[in-house]
């Protein structure tokens, strides 16, 4: 089993954690159209807590779209 590192507090992410995410990461600019990109790990909480400045982002939509 892979374990997954929260990229926030670095602590490992436990499949309990139903709403954590992949965040991923591309060059806005990439000429080509089709820009390497990279995923980070999340857990719930601290996507909502530390991304949630002024985006309103909640992983509960992820689970229950409205």
């Amino acid at each position: 089993m892979t374990d997954f590192s929260c990229w926030f507090c670095e602590s490992v992410i436990e499949k309990i954690d139903v709403k954590a995410v992949a965040i991923e990461v591309s060059n806005l600019w990439f000429a080509t159209g089709v820009s390497p990109s990279q995923t980070f790990y999340a857990h719930s909480e601290c996507v909502k807590t530390r991304l949630s400045l002024g985006n309103q982002f909640d992983p509960e939509d992820l689970l229950d779209p409205q």
